[in-house]
C-alpha cells in the first residue's frame, strides 16, 4: 500500500486490498501479488486449509509502503554481488529502522496542520501500532524474499521464511483486533 494511501486512509475500518498492477493513489505502481501455493498440505504433510503462504504474504504487504518496498527492492537489484554481503546486510538494517519514521513522516506531511506545516502530534499520540505493523512486516517481507540477505546466515533455512510470513500476519490480524484500527 502507498505511504499516501496509508496516511488518507480512515482509522476505523481495514483498508481495502490493492488490486495487482493498479496505480495507487500517490501514483506508484502496486505490488504485483504473489503466487500462492496450493491449497493442501504443508511441507510436514500439515492441511493448510486453504491459507497459503501467497495470501499470508499479501496480507503482510498492506502494512509495507509501496515506496518502501519498492526503494528497497530496487537498490537491492542493483548493488553489485561480487562485494560480498555487507552492502546487502547495510541496506537491510537501514531500510528496517527507516520504516517506522517514514509511515510517522507520512501521516505528519499528509494529516497538515491549518498552517500547512506538517501535523505534529505529541509523542503520546504517535501511530505506534502502524509504525510497529509496517516494521514487523517489513522484517517478515525480507526473511520471505528469495535471496535474501538471511540465506547467508549458517542456520537459516527456507522454511523459516514462510513460518515468519504466516507468525506476523497473525500477529498483525491480532494487533487490529486489539488496538481497533488497521496499521495505517
Amino acid at each position: 500500500m502507498s505511504l499516501y494511501a496509508i496516511a488518507t486512509q480512515p482509522q476505523e475500518a481495514p483498508a481495502p486490498p490493492a488490486t495487482p498492477g493498479a496505480l495507487a493513489p500517490s501514483g506508484a505502481v502496486a505490488t504485483a501479488e504473489p503466487a500462492a501455493a496450493p491449497a493442501g498440505t504443508g511441507a510436514a504433510g500439515i492441511p493448510l486449509g486453504g491459507t497459503t503462504v501467497g495470501s499470508a504474504l499479501k496480507s503482510i504487504a498492506t502494512y509495507i509502503p509501496t515506496e518502501l518496498m519498492a526503494t528497497y527492492l530496487a537498490i537491492l537489484a542493483i548493488v553489485p554481488s561480487n562485494r560480498g554481503h555487507l552492502p546487502e546486510w547495510v541496506m537491510f538494517w537501514i531500510f528496517l529502522i527507516a520504516t517506522p519514521f517514514v509511515v510517522w513522516l507520512s501521516l505528519a506531511v499528509v494529516h497538515r496542520g491549518t498552517s500547512g506545516s506538517p501535523a505534529v502530534k505529541p509523542f503520546n499520540q504517535w501511530p505506534w501500532w502502524s509504525m510497529a505493523a509496517a516494521t514487523i512486516a517489513f522484517a517478515a517481507f525480507v526473511l520471505a524474499l528469495p535471496g535474501s540477505v538471511v540465506n547467508t546466515l549458517s542456520w537459516y533455512d527456507g522454511w523459516i521464511g514462510s513460518v515468519a510470513i504466516f507468525l506476523s500476519a497473525f500477529i498483525l490480524s491480532q494487533g487490529e483486533r486489539f488496538f481497533g484500527v488497521p496499521a495505517a
